[in-house]
């Protein structure tokens, strides 16, 4: 699916955030207000093992959701878990059966943990609800690549959680998706900021979603069907399969890649030294890419584009 093709709107979403109910430090209509006036469409809140519930409001789409855990299989310190991001839910489920030793709770903080067995069984639980999932931050949380692919039920990742990129530079979860990818599996990606003061973290990087009406429910499809690109600035505005590459159409750039399994990936670059494999078709007048055709192999597992601004901001579509 080519979301630049379909009809609808885009919606700038916050797909994990978070309020009082857990250890944000706005109250859920405050942070609500707070991304309004940012100039995102749609929130997401989705606290520690607790549902927020924001008063509804005409301006914004908002959309339940939460960030629950799961055990990992082999971790590599005492009480480490992993998490996951859930949308569309209606409660939190009081034991969801895993290992207890790894649960937590911090009064202080105002967060707690709790875990499924597997991320399996989470998914399966997720289903359960025709909820959709997305696996939070895997860089951050140091699960590894062997173990992801070895579960299944997710829709994709979190490749880029901009809060963890800032605090400590594991914020960026590109390899995880790669390597799904690069075995033939269907994962799409998101991008969000882990807003927990919003004063430094909010609005650090979003999600677009292709939408065909403003509603939590077509907020659900396009996550479902990765009806999305990602940004932590810059835009995509177009993007096609044509023969010999890929164009892409895009707010000015330095560089526009397409990445693709094993060692497949290409690049064209403004610049006298950029390594152009393909052609620039459109810059700005300071010599900055707004169209371009990437050249790639024929017959690829997947394609992916990644858009890198002039002061080093991404942007990344989903697979074509």
């Amino acid at each position: 699916m080519n979301p630049f093709d379909a009809p609808g709107e885009w919606l700038k979403s916050a797909l994990h955030t978070h309020s009082t109910v857990s250890d944000g430090t706005l109250p859920p209509d405050a942070l609500v207000q707070a991304y309004v006036e940012a100039g995102f469409d749609l929130v997401a809140i989705t606290d520690h093992w607790r549902l927020a519930t924001p008063a509804l409001r005409d301006d914004v789409v908002l959309l339940p959701g939460a960030e629950l855990g799961f055990d990992m299989v082999s971790p590599t310190y005492p009480r480490q878990s992993a998490e996951f991001l859930v949308y569309g839910l209606d409660h939190v489920p009081d034991d969801p059966g895993g290992n207890r030793d790894n649960w937590l709770v911090n009064e202080v903080e105002n967060w707690e943990v709790r875990t499924f067995p597997s991320l399996t069984v989470g998914m399966d639980w997720v289903a359960s609800m025709d909820a959709v999932a997305y696996v939070a931050h895997p860089y951050w949380n140091h699960l590894p690549q062997v173990e992801l692919t070895s579960m299944s039920g997710f829709a994709g990742i979190e490749v880029l959680n901009g809060g963890a990129q800032a605090e400590c530079g594991r914020g960026d979860s590109s390899p995880w998706w790669d390597t799904l990818l690069g075995q033939g599996r269907t994962a799409f990606g998101i991008a969000t900021d882990d807003q927990h003061y919003p004063l430094y973290e909010l609005g650090l990087a979003w999600t677009m979603l292709r939408v065909r009406e403003r509603s939590p429910e077509a907020a659900l499809e396009a996550l479902r069907t990765g009806a999305a690109y990602f940004s932590e600035g810059p835009a995509l505005y177009e993007m096609a399969v044509v023969d010999g590459g890929v164009e892409v159409a895009c707010s000015p750039c330095r560089s526009v890649l397409v990445q693709a399994e094993e060692e497949w990936g290409t690049s064209v670059n403004a610049g006298r030294d950029g390594r152009k494999q393909g052609r620039i078709l459109q810059t700005t007048g300071d010599g900055l890419i707004t169209r371009a055709l990437v050249e790639t192999p024929p017959n690829l597992r997947y394609r992916r584009v990644t858009i890198v601004d002039a002061a080093g901001r991404r942007a990344w579509s989903n697979p074509l």
